[in-house]
């Protein structure tokens, strides 16, 4: 059986208890590095030593080959990104669809994700959101996605690196007007997390979740 796992964002103490359960039974886990993941195992104190395989995007889908033969061996399968649900904006939702396609079971063990938290920190309108993910790096591409989705109602949700995220910002303003509601959120379930204003923004901690309305 495959187990999709999330993981936590930075709080290590937001693995949930099933997850916790699930590794310790695991006989292969996919991983996007095998080191990180490694080191989060050892973290949690899971005493099972799984078998550690990479599989991140650029070889999802040569890798779905061995991974069926895992699979129909009966052996325990589980999934996990380097934070977070995996399959948002991570490898995984390739092996899901096969998995579908050849009657394979699998499940799914919900948790954090850098989304959800995001859209629950930002204090906007949550009934209706879009998730764009990252946004590709090229200002033209940008902007022709974010105007495709000024048309469509409700927040939107975009991760960002905090090399471009001043200009992200910029365009945003742009596109959606001066009106638009714009709150960046780091550093989430850290010590130092912060949901900020545009204008409150400086210095560069890493990933942001970028939520406006």
């Amino acid at each position: 059986m495959l187990y999709i796992i999330s993981t936590p964002i930075g709080n290590l103490k937001d693995i949930s208890l099933r997850a916790i359960e699930v590794l310790e039974n695991l006989d292969i886990l996919l991983c996007e590095d095998t080191r990180h993941t490694g080191m989060l195992l050892k973290k949690l104190g899971i005493k099972n030593n799984p078998k550690l395989v990479s599989y991140y995007m650029e070889t999802e889908e040569q890798k779905i080959p061995e991974i069926m033969e895992y699979l129909k061996k009966d052996l325990e399968v589980g999934l996990v990104s380097d934070a977070g649900t995996p399959l948002l904006s991570d490898p995984g939702w390739l092996l899901v669809k096969r998995c579908q396609k050849e009657n394979v079971n699998y499940t799914a063990v919900p948790g954090a994700s850098a989304l959800i938290n995001g859209l629950v920190l930002s204090g906007l309108p949550m009934g209706r959101f879009c998730y764009l993910g990252f946004l590709p790096k090229k200002d033209g591409d940008r902007k022709k996605i974010l105007s495709k989705y000024k048309e469509i109602e409700g927040t939107k949700v975009v991760y960002e690196s905090p090399f471009r995220l001043k200009k992200l910002i910029s365009q945003i303003k742009e596109i959606f007007g001066d009106k638009v509601e714009i709150r960046i959120c780091r550093e989430m379930t850290k010590k130092f997390e912060e949901v900020l204003s545009p204008e409150k923004l400086s210095g560069e901690k890493g990933e942001a979740v970028v939520v406006f309305y």
